[in-house]
Order: C-alpha cells, then sequence, then structure tokens
C-alpha cells in the first residue's frame, strides 16, 4: 500500500573456524528481521480574503504567506528529534527499533542489547563539571567497542569507532561541551594540583569530535553518534515530495473561493521516519 513501508535487515554473517581434515567444513546460518514504518501526510494551508491581498499596499502578502512552505525543510530535523528523545512533537508515534527495544535500551528481546551490559544507554555523571563529561564520552567510546555481533565477535571496527563522533546535545549545555572538547587547556580544582594546567586529553589523543548543540534538546541528556558507521541510526521516507496548491483568483479556483472570497496557498508532502538497528549511537542519560 505505500503506506507502511517494509524493511528488513540479516543478523551476523557466520564467522571462519577450523576445519579439521577428514570433517565437513563447518556450516552454520544468518537470521534476518523484517519492520514496517509507517507514511504520514503533512500539510498546512494559509488563507486570507482576495480583497486583502488586492487591498495591500506592500504587494508582498502572498509571498510571505508562501514562506509557511518553507516549514516542510524542518520537518526530517524535527522528527530526528522526536525519535532519539522518544517524543511525539511532530510524528503522531515514536516506532521502536527492529530488535523491539526502544531507540535506546540496556536490553533488547529479555538479552543485554548488543551483547553487553548497558546496550546503547548509559548513565552519565551530569554535566557540572568537564570531568564527568570527558569520562562518559570515553565509557561510551569503550562502550561502542565492546558491542558484540551475535556471533561472539566485535559488532564494529576500530576504525569505525575512531573515525570520530557527533555529539547531539542541549544548547544551554554549549559552553560546557565546548570547554571540554574544543579548549587547548583545561582549569582545575584550586589545591588538588596547584601550578599546572593540564592540557585537553581529547585533543591531546586528536579524537575527532563535532558537536550538535539544538535548543530541540531543553535537558541534560546527550547523544553520541558514530560517524563513519555502516548503517545511520535513524532514516527519513520521503514517499512524495512537497507539492503547493493555490486557489488565487483567476487560477480556475474552486466553488469555495467564489462562494466566500476566501483564497488559499497550502503545501501536502507524505513522509515518515524510521529507527535503524541503533548500534550507531549511544544516550548518556543524565
Amino acid at each position: 500500500t505505500n503506506r507502511q513501508h517494509e524493511f528488513g535487515y540479516f543478523e551476523a554473517a557466520p564467522h571462519m573456524d577450523y576445519w579439521r581434515r577428514g570433517d565437513a567444513i563447518p556450516q552454520d546460518a544468518m537470521k534476518s528481521v523484517q519492520f514496517t514504518v509507517p507514511v504520514y501526510t503533512w500539510g498546512r494551508r494559509v488563507a486570507w480574503h482576495k480583497e486583502d491581498r488586492k487591498d495591500d499596499q506592500t504587494q508582498s502578502l502572498f509571498d510571505v504567506a508562501r514562506m509557511a512552505g518553507q516549514s516542510a525543510a524542518l520537518l526530517p530535523e524535527r522528527f530526528f528529534f522526536d525519535l532519539i528523545q522518544g517524543a511525539t512533537a511532530t510524528l503522531p508515534a515514536v516506532p521502536t527499533a527492529p530488535d523491539g527495544a526502544a531507540m535506546f535500551a540496556t536490553t533488547a528481546g529479555g538479552s543485554n542489547r548488543f551483547g553487553v551490559s548497558s546496550g546503547n544507554l548509559l548513565t552519565g555523571g551530569g554535566v557540572s563539571t568537564l570531568s564527568a563529561i570527558r569520562t562518559d564520552y570515553y565509557n561510551a567510546i569503550e562502550q561502542f567497542k565492546l558491542f558484540q555481533d551475535g556471533k561472539g565477535q566485535p559488532l564494529l571496527s576500530d576504525e569505525v569507532i575512531d573515525a570520530g563522533v557527533v555529539i547531539v546535545h542541549g544548547a544551554a549545555n554549549t559552553e560546557v561541551f565546548e570547554e571540554a572538547f574544543m579548549q587547548q587547556r583545561q582549569g582545575i580544582v584550586k589545591g588538588t594540583d596547584a601550578g599546572v594546567t593540564p592540557s585537553n586529553l581529547v585533543l591531546d589523543a586528536n579524537r575527532n569530535v563535532t558537536l550538535w548543540g539544538s535548543n530541540r534538546i531543553t535537558d541534560n541528556d546527550y547523544y553520541i553518534f558514530l560517524k563513519a558507521a555502516p548503517k545511520k541510526a535513524t532514516f527519513l521516507l520521503d514517499r512524495e515530495g512537497v507539492r503547493e496548491f493555490t486557489s488565487l483568483e483567476g487560477d480556475n479556483n474552486g466553488d469555495h473561493t467564489r462562494n466566500t472570497g476566501e483564497e488559499y496557498v497550502q503545501w501536502e508532502r507524505r513522509a515518515g521516519a524510521g529507527i535503524a538497528l541503533p548500534y550507531a549511537v549511544i544516550k548518556v542519560n543524565n
């Protein structure tokens, strides 16, 4: 029907094993997972009386009204923040991940998610100190390295993890995050190591960290995404692009405009968003 799009993925492939001479070659199988993502219809109409447009001395009513259509470009971002926060500020409902758990969870299907305690949901130490933020960052990097593929092997390669991350955090915490990851020289608590101003370990280690502070996050939680992940944690379904319709006088307008004198411009779009298996992101829950 295309109102429910079906997706699927294969779980981990078997790994090479010792083949003893005289024995049949070792054999194993793969499982697959299917999931669906709904597509929704989005729209907005802006209306006015035709005489208001004709009498508008600025000659800009229609042009300004059309600016409402530009909000269609914000939909993917609004979807994204609904997905990572489990909110419904824009989406009618937030889907679960393909493994049946929420986007961020310690377990899935009754087992540790991705084969490690705490899964992709870590308890943080807050954002009041630089050391707490850096500790939680390194805890997340170490957690990525502990993820397993379901066949007893690392899920992610070191190259993927070490290629860098994007940290999505609240705009109100911009200063402390930039201090933690961008400031060359770090302050210390007076009396702990007098006369020493330590350097920034993240910079010294050439860690690739990009910060994205957004006012769409209003708490102290933040999200660490792998830049080089083979599959992104969220995705957009663009079923039908933005379409514009108008009812201006003389544009073959319908009975409504002839009967009421009301003109309008409106936009329609069909789109949805889903969560892939979210091994490419970890939430630090504060």
